[in-house]
């Protein structure tokens, strides 16, 4: 015997004996409730319609089917093998879908809900490679407070999200795409960055803080402990909040990625902030789903992203 015979695969599923067609004929039979219309229906003669389903009770060994007059009535064999019949041609509507999206993949269309921090400084800059490459593919983006993002993926409203805390939410798979270290800066020109002691005249100052319910928001506060409560806040929207602290207005803590250019060109002087460094990841996450191809690129587009970024560190 040819050793390719010793070693051939069991197959994890039987032949059928029974075929679609004649599961098709079936259910539309049983949708009507009559062979005459069913034939109508099904642009075949009722002859063939009413041999697929001999064949079909034949193959069973059961009647699925009881002539009421010119009508037929299902027996509940026949109940239990149109429901179960349905349902298998939900799965191959379901597959033809699938493979009508591969093949409609540039047509695409992603959902991305953002915190505000990424959705304002990182997503734009990680986002124009993958536009640039897939032109054809529609980028909705959303951009809310931590709880509402999640809650917009849960949902599944959202296909992806990206926000500056981490995820570990069941039945949710999670990629770290950065991890930056939150530093306390202002502007060159504030008295603050000619202060020999500057976490002492903190309170002299405005704090200009990210808006309420971010995840960045939530890690400054926690940064400054205590004396937050002493400060004079100002809360700003992302854009807003960077303005004002190259215009002097006040201090805040920003990601040192954001910032860096700031940093290097000397705009922004970052302050010595007593305690341990607090570093803040970017997250991508997804429902852990089968997802269409556009949504599964664009994530494959962030694992590159999150390796190559990985590899910088």
């Amino acid at each position: 015997m040819p050793a390719y015979h010793r070693h051939s695969p069991r197959l994890r599923h039987r032949r059928p004996a029974i075929t679609l067609d004649q599961l098709h004929t079936f259910l539309a039979v049983a949708e009507a409730e009559h062979v005459t219309a069913a034939s109508a229906a099904l642009g075949l003669s009722q002859g063939s319609v009413s041999a697929a389903i001999t064949r079909l009770e034949q193959t069973l060994g059961l009647p699925l089917l009881q002539r009421v007059g010119r009508n037929v009535r299902l027996t509940d064999v026949g109940r239990a093998v149109r429901q179960i019949g349905a349902q298998v041609f939900d799965h191959i509507a379901m597959i033809e879908e699938l493979t009508s999206g591969y093949l409609a993949f540039e047509r695409g269309e992603i959902s991305i809900a953002a915190g505000r921090v990424a959705g304002a400084h990182h997503l734009p800059v990680w986002l124009g490679p993958f536009v640039g490459a897939h032109p054809e593919i529609d980028v909705k983006l959303t951009l809310s407070s931590l709880h509402s993002v999640l809650a917009m993926l849960r949902e599944g409203t959202a296909d992806v999200a990206v926000v500056s805390a981490e995820v570990r939410i069941p039945g949710i798979e999670a990629l770290v795409l950065e991890r930056s270290e939150l530093v306390l800066v202002v502007s060159a020109g504030h008295a603050l960055a000619q202060s020999r002691s500057p976490m002492r005249e903190l309170q002299r100052h405005r704090y200009l803080a990210h808006e309420a319910g971010s995840a960045t928001r939530m890690h400054a506060d926690g940064a400054l402990g205590r004396r937050v409560d002493d400060l004079s806040t100002v809360e700003l929207e992302e854009g807003a909040l960077h303005a004002a602290l190259l215009a002097g207005i006040g201090f805040g803590l920003m990601p040192r990625s954001v910032i860096t250019p700031d940093i290097e060109s000397g705009r922004l002087v970052v302050l010595e902030r007593p305690g341990r460094p607090v570093v803040q990841p970017v997250t991508a996450a997804r429902r852990r789903a089968l997802h269409p191809p556009a949504v599964t690129a664009f994530w494959r587009h962030l694992e590159e992203l999150a390796a190559a970024n990985a590899a910088a560190r």
